[in-house]
């Protein structure tokens, strides 16, 4: 009579199937949760160093928002005076990061690289990183008005990777409060990344409707097929960019606070204040793992591809493949 052993899967088998069911439930749903990103004490360093930024910035927001109301472009409310909404507010992204190497850590997260290495790709580099307060609305104006933001895409254009499961970019959101149906949580159609056909979202309620803000009176839930992100403090909520999305309204009691990290390959840009953070940083010796100096873009990526950015190439031929042409002898010598 023969018996089965049951063999136990290493560590590293588990984490390697973890990752595998995670890869797939995003290109089949265009998300995923990744629970306790940040816990204990970890999450906790990371929200005091939250409060201590935003009380910086809620001075100026609160400021601006007292001198009224009005309407930009886009038909978005804003607080005359100052360039944050009405009802949320964002933060410097170094005056978060400079606050603790925690929250430093958390945009290269070890929970979070693995599926990002995966997705976006080796090459995976921070590109756009949002610090942001949303404030409670009253029952009325939630009635009224809906959330922050209507039902969107962040992106439409990159139908080369809408297929093959690899996005153009991914975004992260890390929630430091707990976030359910009241508490201005993100909502999402499962699967809409890969619609051919948009839906007629004009008709939902939620602010930045722009032409289409007075035709807005269903409410952000009755989109077919929708379902609210609950998620706790410290974990995240991770989409591609082409998924249908909104931010449903915050009648609660509390802000909503969350750090909104966009995850993008190395060949895209990265916007100004990302830059500004990453010199910063560098300067203050932050910046000092492979990763972290991947992510805020000062070192050579660690994928397949080993091209040299220009800003770290010294004018030597021994290892340029970015270009094959005739250089000239001295700068700005015209070859003949």
């Amino acid at each position: 009579m023969s018996t089965l052993t049951e063999t136990v899967p290493a560590r590293d088998d588990r984490a390697a199937s973890i990752l595998e069911d995670q890869v797939a439930a995003y290109k089949r749903d265009g998300f995923v949760i990744i629970e306790d990103v940040l816990q204990g004490v970890e999450l906790e360093r990371v929200q005091a160093a939250f409060e201590r930024a935003q009380a910086r910035t809620r001075v100026d927001w609160e400021e601006g928002r007292a001198k009224g109301k009005g309407v930009s472009e886009i038909g978005e409310y804003y607080a005359s005076g100052t360039w944050h909404a009405r009802k949320f507010f964002d933060i410097y992204p170094l005056h978060l990061l400079e606050q603790d190497d925690a929250a430093v850590e958390m945009i290269a997260h070890p929970r979070l690289i693995p599926f990002l290495s995966a997705t976006v790709g080796e090459d995976v580099q921070a590109a756009t990183i949002q610090v942001r307060v949303l404030e409670p609305q009253s029952a009325e104006d939630a009635q009224e008005e809906g959330g922050y933001v209507t039902w969107h895409r962040d992106h439409t254009s990159d139908e080369e990777w809408r297929f093959q499961g690899r996005p153009l970019n991914t975004k992260v959101l890390v929630y430091l409060t707990d976030v359910g149906p009241d508490d201005g949580c993100t909502a999402c159609v499962p699967g809409s990344h890969l619609f051919e056909e948009r839906p007629d979202h004009s008709i939902y309620k939620g602010m930045g409707g722009g032409e289409h803000q007075a035709t807005k009176v269903r409410d952000q839930r009755d989109m077919p097929g929708m379902i609210a992100a609950e998620v706790k403090a410290g974990s995240a909520f991770l989409f591609n960019t082409r998924l249908w999305h909104t931010t449903l309204p915050n009648p609660g009691d509390r802000d909503r606070w969350a750090v909104i990290t966009l995850y993008s390959p190395f060949y895209q840009k990265q916007p100004g204040v990302t830059v500004e953070a990453a010199v910063s940083l560098e300067a203050a010796g932050r910046l000092n793992t492979p990763i972290r100096r991947q992510l805020f873009g000062l070192e050579p990526m660690t994928g397949a591809n080993g091209y040299k950015r220009l800003a770290q190439h010294n004018g030597s031929d021994e290892d340029d493949r970015m270009f094959k042409g005739v250089r000239p002898p001295r700068l700005g010598q015209r070859v003949v």
